[in-house]
Protein backbone atom coordinates (compact mmCIF):
# COMPACT_ATOMS: atom_id res chain seq x y z
CA UNK A 1 0.00 0.00 0.00
CA UNK A 2 1.33 3.52 -0.52
CA UNK A 3 3.15 4.62 2.52
CA UNK A 4 3.84 1.35 3.96
CA UNK A 5 6.88 1.32 1.28
CA UNK A 6 8.78 3.89 3.42
CA UNK A 7 8.03 2.27 6.81
CA UNK A 8 9.12 -1.17 5.12
CA UNK A 9 12.82 0.59 3.90
CA UNK A 10 13.28 2.40 7.15
CA UNK A 11 12.54 -0.68 9.00
CA UNK A 12 15.34 -2.42 6.91
CA UNK A 13 17.49 0.23 7.33
CA UNK A 14 17.28 0.21 11.28
CA UNK A 15 18.47 -3.66 10.89
CA UNK A 16 21.33 -2.76 8.76
CA UNK A 17 22.72 0.73 11.53
CA UNK A 18 26.37 0.00 11.87
CA UNK A 19 26.70 -2.73 8.71
CA UNK A 20 25.61 -3.35 5.66
CA UNK A 21 22.05 -2.83 3.49
CA UNK A 22 22.38 -5.33 0.19
CA UNK A 23 19.83 -4.62 -2.56
CA UNK A 24 19.88 -7.27 -4.78
CA UNK A 25 17.98 -6.34 -8.26
CA UNK A 26 18.24 -3.20 -6.76
CA UNK A 27 16.78 -1.71 -10.35
CA UNK A 28 12.94 -2.72 -9.53
CA UNK A 29 13.10 0.32 -7.31
CA UNK A 30 13.06 2.19 -10.46
CA UNK A 31 9.78 1.52 -11.34
CA UNK A 32 6.10 2.28 -10.20
CA UNK A 33 4.97 4.32 -7.22
CA UNK A 34 6.06 2.13 -4.75
CA UNK A 35 9.48 1.98 -6.08
CA UNK A 36 10.08 5.64 -6.25
CA UNK A 37 8.79 6.16 -2.85
CA UNK A 38 10.96 3.51 -1.65
CA UNK A 39 14.33 5.62 -3.59
CA UNK A 40 12.90 8.69 -1.76
CA UNK A 41 12.99 6.56 1.30
CA UNK A 42 16.96 5.22 0.55
CA UNK A 43 18.15 8.96 -0.31
CA UNK A 44 16.70 10.28 2.86
CA UNK A 45 18.86 7.44 5.02
CA UNK A 46 22.03 8.40 3.19
CA UNK A 47 21.58 12.24 3.98
CA UNK A 48 20.42 11.45 7.72
CA UNK A 49 23.97 11.11 10.29
CA UNK A 50 22.01 8.47 12.12
CA UNK A 51 22.88 6.38 9.57
CA UNK A 52 26.38 7.50 8.39
CA UNK A 53 28.14 4.09 9.68
CA UNK A 54 26.02 2.18 7.23
CA UNK A 55 26.88 0.79 3.81
CA UNK A 56 24.35 0.59 1.07
CA UNK A 57 25.12 -1.87 -1.59
CA UNK A 58 22.75 -1.75 -4.88
CA UNK A 59 23.63 -4.87 -6.94
CA UNK A 60 22.28 -6.00 -9.93
CA UNK A 61 22.81 -5.43 -14.53
CA UNK A 62 24.73 -2.45 -15.12
CA UNK A 63 21.89 -1.06 -17.88
CA UNK A 64 19.09 -1.63 -15.50
CA UNK A 65 21.19 0.43 -12.95
CA UNK A 66 21.85 3.02 -14.56
CA UNK A 67 18.15 3.69 -15.85
CA UNK A 68 17.21 3.11 -11.96
CA UNK A 69 19.92 5.60 -10.69
CA UNK A 70 18.70 8.22 -13.30
CA UNK A 71 15.18 8.13 -11.62
CA UNK A 72 16.32 10.08 -9.26
CA UNK A 73 18.82 12.48 -8.99
CA UNK A 74 19.89 12.62 -5.12
CA UNK A 75 20.65 8.64 -5.65
CA UNK A 76 22.80 8.94 -8.52
CA UNK A 77 25.07 11.66 -6.87
CA UNK A 78 25.36 9.25 -3.54
CA UNK A 79 26.53 6.11 -4.92
CA UNK A 80 30.06 6.99 -6.74
CA UNK A 81 31.80 3.45 -6.35
CA UNK A 82 31.20 0.50 -8.72
CA UNK A 83 31.92 -2.86 -8.78
CA UNK A 84 31.21 -4.36 -11.82
CA UNK A 85 31.45 -8.47 -12.11
CA UNK A 86 31.96 -9.72 -15.52
CA UNK A 87 29.92 -12.15 -17.30
CA UNK A 88 31.49 -15.84 -16.94
CA UNK A 89 33.37 -17.52 -19.45
CA UNK A 90 33.23 -21.18 -20.69
CA UNK A 91 35.87 -21.94 -18.31
CA UNK A 92 33.71 -19.96 -15.29
CA UNK A 93 30.71 -22.32 -15.84
CA UNK A 94 33.18 -25.68 -16.32
CA UNK A 95 34.42 -24.75 -12.97
CA UNK A 96 31.10 -24.14 -11.29
CA UNK A 97 29.92 -27.02 -12.83
CA UNK A 98 32.88 -29.32 -11.19
CA UNK A 99 32.28 -27.51 -7.95
CA UNK A 100 28.93 -29.07 -8.36
CA UNK A 101 29.38 -32.03 -9.12
CA UNK A 102 32.32 -32.40 -6.38
CA UNK A 103 29.57 -31.01 -3.59
CA UNK A 104 26.76 -33.46 -4.89
CA UNK A 105 29.14 -36.32 -5.33
CA UNK A 106 28.15 -36.74 -8.92
CA UNK A 107 30.16 -37.59 -11.98
CA UNK A 108 30.46 -36.27 -15.70
CA UNK A 109 31.29 -38.05 -18.38
CA UNK A 110 33.79 -37.18 -20.58
CA UNK A 111 31.58 -36.97 -23.55
CA UNK A 112 28.97 -35.18 -21.20
CA UNK A 113 31.98 -32.33 -20.31
CA UNK A 114 32.32 -31.95 -24.17
CA UNK A 115 28.92 -30.85 -24.83
CA UNK A 116 29.08 -29.03 -21.66
CA UNK A 117 31.76 -26.84 -22.86
CA UNK A 118 29.92 -26.23 -26.57
CA UNK A 119 26.89 -25.50 -25.07
CA UNK A 120 27.97 -22.89 -22.72
CA UNK A 121 30.15 -21.22 -25.40
CA UNK A 122 26.49 -20.89 -26.99
CA UNK A 123 24.61 -19.75 -24.11
CA UNK A 124 27.14 -17.15 -22.58
CA UNK A 125 26.75 -15.29 -25.66
CA UNK A 126 22.77 -14.67 -25.16
CA UNK A 127 20.82 -12.09 -23.86
CA UNK A 128 20.06 -12.53 -20.24
CA UNK A 129 22.60 -15.19 -19.21
CA UNK A 130 22.36 -15.19 -15.69
CA UNK A 131 25.99 -16.75 -14.84
CA UNK A 132 25.45 -19.04 -11.53
CA UNK A 133 21.73 -18.91 -11.93
CA UNK A 134 22.38 -20.39 -14.88
CA UNK A 135 24.38 -22.71 -14.53
CA UNK A 136 21.98 -24.19 -11.50
CA UNK A 137 19.14 -24.47 -13.50
CA UNK A 138 20.97 -26.51 -16.55
CA UNK A 139 22.28 -28.84 -13.45
CA UNK A 140 19.52 -29.42 -12.12
CA UNK A 141 17.93 -29.80 -15.58
CA UNK A 142 20.42 -32.32 -15.99
CA UNK A 143 19.96 -34.29 -12.90
CA UNK A 144 16.26 -34.62 -13.76
CA UNK A 145 17.19 -35.94 -16.62
CA UNK A 146 19.76 -38.50 -15.27
CA UNK A 147 16.87 -39.69 -12.68
CA UNK A 148 14.38 -40.35 -15.87
CA UNK A 149 17.13 -42.53 -17.24
CA UNK A 150 17.90 -44.25 -14.36
CA UNK A 151 14.71 -45.12 -13.19
CA UNK A 152 14.66 -47.98 -14.48
CA UNK A 153 18.33 -48.99 -14.93
CA UNK A 154 19.60 -48.29 -11.77
CA UNK A 155 23.44 -47.20 -11.99
CA UNK A 156 26.86 -48.27 -10.37
CA UNK A 157 28.22 -45.09 -9.88
CA UNK A 158 26.00 -41.63 -10.16
CA UNK A 159 27.50 -39.84 -13.03
CA UNK A 160 25.54 -37.62 -15.85
CA UNK A 161 25.83 -38.95 -19.42
CA UNK A 162 25.93 -36.55 -22.81
CA UNK A 163 22.41 -37.92 -22.96
CA UNK A 164 21.44 -36.10 -19.52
Amino acid sequence: FVGQTKTKVEEQLKKAKGGVLFIDEAYELGKGQYGSEALTAIVAAMTNPEYADTVIIIAGYREDIDKMLDVNVGLKSRFTQYLEFPDWERGDCMAFVGKIAERENVGVEDAGLRMLERGFEELIGLPGWGNARDVHKLWAAMKRERAVRVKDQPEDERALTEAD
